[in-house]
Formats: C-alpha cells, structure tokens, sequence
C-alpha cells in the first residue's frame, strides 16, 4: 500500500518538472528558430535585389529558333513624324471667272464632271462685247475703203510708169517755149536791123526785144521742169509716194481691225462668232467660259440669268493627278530634312494603306509664332483616292544619325521599365534601359548598354514570361 502511494507520488512530480521545463524548451526553440530565419530572409532579399538571369540551354534555344544581335554604334534613320493635310498641286486648283462683266444664258456642265481643258462651262451676253463687235464691223468698213483707196493708187502708179503723162507734158511745153523763144530772137533781130537803118519804129523795137526776153524765160522754165519730170521717173520711189501713203493706211486699218479681233478673244467671245460678225455684222455679245485645265468640277456657285463680274468666281476645277502633303516641321529638325527625301503618309480615309512621295518644297521662312517650317512633299494620285484638305499623318526619314543603337525587337516593359536580356555567361540578365530616338529597326540606348553588348531579339519576349513566372 505504501509501496503504491511512494510511486504515484513520483509520476505526479515528474508530470509537474515536465510542465515548467517544457516552456523553457520551447522558448529556447523559438529563439533559435529566430535567430536561423533571419539569414534566410536577407538571403533572399539579397537574392531579389541582385541581377536576375534566366538560363538558357542550346538545345531549348535551337528549338524555339532564339536569336541575338550585338548592340554598336551606327549610323540609323531617324523618322519624324508629322500631321498635315492633303492639297492641290501648284496651279492645279483654278478658280474660273469672266473677264468682263455680263449675264449668265447658259450652263453647259453639273459638279462632280470632269472636265477637259478649253471644254465650255458657260456662255454670257456682255454688253461690252457688243460694243466691241460694233467697232469690229466699223473697222472692216474702214479698212474695205483703204483698200479701194490704196487699188486707185496703185492703178495711177502703174500708168504713170507705162505713160508718164507730168514728163511728157514737161517735154512738149520745152519745145513749144524754145520755138518761141527761136521766133522772137528772129522778130528781134529784124526789127534791129531796121530800127538801125531809122525804118522801124522804136516802139516796135522795145515790143520785139521785150518778146525775146520773156521767150527766154519761158524756155528757162520749161527746161528746169524737164529736168524735174526727168528726175522724178528716174526715181520711180517718189512717183510711188501716194501709192505707198495708201498701202500704209491699210495696213494700219488691218492692225486696227486684229487688235479688236484679239481683244474679243481675250475677253472670251467666240472665234468662230467673231468670224461670223466680220462676214455678216450680225452681232451678238456673247462670251464663251472655257476650262483653262483638265480636272473636275468640284463646284459652281451661280446660276442662269446672274449676272458675273470679273472678281468674281463662277466654277472651281482641281486636278488632283498629283497632289502635295503640306505640314510644319519644327525648325530644330531642318537640318535633317531635304529636297528629294522619301515620305510616308498615311490617311484616316484608308487605314490599310500607305501612300509614298518626296519632299519638292521647303520654305525659305521660319514663323517666328510656331518656329515651324512649311513643307510639302508631291505624290502620285492615280487612283483618286486623296482628296483635297484630307487630314494626313507624314513619316519623313529625315537624314541618318550615329548613337548607340539596340533592336527593337530586343526592348521588353517589365514593372513600367523598359528592359533589355544580355547575354551571361550563365544564361541571359535582365537590364533595364533610358531609351531615345527612334528609328524603324533601332532604337538609341542612352544608358543600361554599352557597345559589343549581345542582346536577345527573338525570343526576348519568352525571356520576359519566364522571368516573371520565377518571381
């Protein structure tokens, strides 16, 4: 019975020793549990904050066909991108207007037509015009007379060189004074004779030799009209002077009458009615409107019976054949841009498509407000398809520029930033970048590569995945 009580009493104290060491273990192993966790923490976040690589093996690289690329330095085009819009080329936009005032009679085509260069958009009566093809009918009128004038002179020129009837009349009154002047000498020297021997009178005598001298001077002129008459044939040009005064007075009148003619052209009559005027003096005033180029009519803002001053448009063509995509490049990229550079545009209307051209004009004027430059660059506009005022998005390749130039292919986002995976002895190491420029294929590295740098390209994506599976 004692035997008993001694051992239940000895299993109830060991119970108890075992409650009050039981804490004092567990608090040992908490404590050295603490003290091991805490390497392994910083372990890990030394793990984190180090330089993460993904391993790579030749076989797995071979069997998604991985690929690499060497970032260097190289000369890269840089596009630059623009907005602009679409527009005629030069003088392929017409306003059409008359050149003098009158009244619409007649439209001859609708918008949307296309049109040919010198069709007729419309006729107008100008009372201008009338009063031109009423000096058009008095000038040939005129001009009808000079001629007749100028057949009269010239019959009378041709007759005087056949019968030159001033020289013969010249020749026939030297021949009667010279007889005369023969016979009075003769008179004379008989009444002398007998005036000497106290026979004839005196008064007979003075009348003879009065006779002579007044002979004598007929002779004298008659002579020197001779020698003029003479003269004159000889040179025919003088005898030809009336002849030619006339044919200078047609000329002048046909002058007159072109000059009309031409004035009429210019404000746009017809030719073929003028023509009619001169044949008829039927007049009309009627004013032909013709296109000056090939286009379409892309509107018209009058009507029948309006009446059209010269300030004034009537019809609006556009050829838009070739057309220019116009923009304002900003002046600190001028240097990168000339005449004859390659652009991309590309239009809302057609999001599928790109159109091509080359920059043909660049502006001599910076504006001092935008510090932009005005250029326009021409494309070939076969199908139709840009319209004027279009809205257009430009892609200039602008001239090339050497820096530090990685892959597109190989930039990855990560955590917002842009990263890069270069090649490690152990596989390959995520590095990110500050990225600048960007050109179609490269883009420039300012800072996280440096030259000789083997970056992934294909596959840089899978790089990308896996790293962030791992973490």
């Amino acid at each position: 019975m004692v035997d008993i009580r001694r051992r239940f009493s000895l299993r109830t104290s060991c119970v108890a020793l075992s409650f009050l060491i039981l804490p004092v273990i567990a608090g040992l192993g908490l404590s050295a549990c603490g003290e091991h966790s805490k390497p392994v923490e910083e372990k890990k976040s030394e793990k984190s904050s180090g330089p993460k690589i993904i391993p790579l093996t030749e076989e797995t690289a071979k069997r998604i066909d991985f690929q690499t690329e060497t970032v260097t330095s190289r000369a890269v085009v840089v596009p630059l991108h623009l907005t602009g819009r679409i527009e005629p080329d030069y003088g392929c936009a017409v306003d059409v207007s008359a050149r003098i005032a009158g009244r619409i009679t007649e439209i001859k085509v609708k918008p949307g037509e296309m049109v040919a260069r010198g069709q007729l958009l419309a006729m107008v009566d100008s009372p201008p015009v009338t009063d031109l093809q009423g000096e058009l009918v008095e000038a040939k009128s005129k001009l009808a007379i000079a001629e007749a004038h100028a057949e009269r002179e010239r019959q009378i020129y041709e007759e005087h060189l056949e019968r030159p009837k001033g020289l013969l009349d010249a020749r026939a009154l030297m021949q009667n004074t010279r007889v005369q002047a023969e016979l009075a000498e003769l008179e004379y020297q008989r009444l002398e004779g007998l005036y000497r021997e106290k026979i004839a009178a005196t008064k007979d005598y003075l009348a003879a030799k009065a006779a002579l001298a007044k002979a004598k001077v007929d002779f004298e002129q008659a002579s020197t009209a001779l020698a003029r008459e003479e003269q004159l044939y000889k040179n025919r040009a003088l005898m030809k002077r009336d002849y030619q005064l006339a044919l200078a007075e047609v000329t002048r009148m046909k002058q007159h009458l072109n000059t009309i003619v031409k004035r009429l052209d210019f404000l746009g009559a017809d030719h073929t009615m003028t023509q009619r005027v001169l044949k008829t003096g039927d007049i009309n005033g009627l004013v032909r409107i013709v296109s000056p180029i090939t286009g379409i009519l892309s509107k018209y803002e009058v009507g029948v019976g309006e009446m059209v001053q010269p300030d004034l448009s009537m019809f609006r063509i556009i050829d838009l054949k070739t057309v220019q995509a116009s923009a304002d490049l900003p002046e600190v990229d001028l240097e990168r841009v000339k005449l004859g550079d390659t652009v991309r545009i590309h239009v809302p209307s057609y999001p599928d498509r790109k159109f091509q051209g080359k920059i043909s004009f660049i502006s001599s004027d910076v504006n001092p407000l935008t510090r932009t430059v005005p250029i326009r660059a021409r494309l070939v506009n076969s199908t139709g398809l840009l319209k004027a005022n279009m809205y257009a998005e430009i892609d200039l390749e602008g001239a090339s520029r050497n820096f530090l130039a990685c892959p597109k292919a190989a930039i990855q986002e990560r955590e917002g930033r842009k990263v890069v995976f270069v090649k490690h002895p152990d596989g390959f190491e995520e590095r990110a970048v500050k990225l600048g420029v960007i050109g179609e294929q490269y883009i420039e590295v300012q800072s996280g590569l440096s030259d000789g740098d083997v970056v992934a390209t294909q596959g840089s994506l899978m790089l990308k995945t896996e790293l962030s599976y791992q973490h």
